[in-house]
């Protein structure tokens, strides 16, 4: 019965879990940045690895970041869930399980239009820096009792993706495949300036 359970409430949490906690709120009134367009101003556009101004806006869809073949060597997963939460574009996947017994990941990225890295909050194993193919990035684990981990990756100034993994067997684990997701698949189709 416990297994079934948590076949029926892991996705619902997870979906939670992938996004909450990973923002903060500022008070203030948001204005959009009034600077021109590489091509509105005819200077050439540059590619750095630095996620100076650019931002995500750009991207138009979550899964173009995070795709089946990109996960193959975690296992089996379900078709991409697209949705929106907490003010993120999502797109995750669930692993398929031979049985209840088995432990079911979900890998997603998510796209915070207006959240930076300086943003990313602990979940209860601490937030450390990383640095993602030259990329600043932060990670936040879920400790011991939510073995899942975020990994948020700057674009731009004030926005970042989040590579998050939830359901391994620690956040060690999901901190270990977030990584190596990132690095892999993620960063390399973010934005460069």
């Amino acid at each position: 019965m416990t297994k079934l359970l948590i076949r029926v409430v892991l996705p619902l949490v997870a979906g939670g879990a992938l996004l909450a906690g990973c923002t903060s709120t500022q008070g203030g009134t948001a204005s959009p940045a009034q600077s021109p367009s590489a091509s509105e101003s005819g200077a050439p556009e540059t590619s750095s690895s630095s996620a100076g101004g650019g931002g995500t806006q750009s991207i138009t869809d979550p899964c173009s970041l995070l795709e089946m073949s990109d996960l193959s060597s975690y296992g089996e997963f379900m078709e991409p869930r697209k949705q929106t939460l907490g003010g993120a574009r999502s797109c995750s996947y669930q692993q398929k399980i031979a049985s209840a017994s088995d432990d079911q990941k979900v890998i997603g990225a998510n796209i915070r239009d207006t959240a930076s890295v300086a943003q990313v909050n602990d979940t209860g194993g601490g937030v450390v820096d990383k640095d993602i193919n030259g990329r600043q990035a932060k990670e936040a684990s879920g400790g011991a009792s939510v073995p899942g981990c975020t990994l948020a990756l700057p674009v731009g100034d004030s926005s970042r993706v989040d590579v998050a993994v939830l359901g391994a067997d620690s956040a060690d684990q999901a901190c270990q495949i977030a990584e190596a997701v990132a690095k892999a698949a993620v960063e390399p189709r973010l934005p460069k300036g």
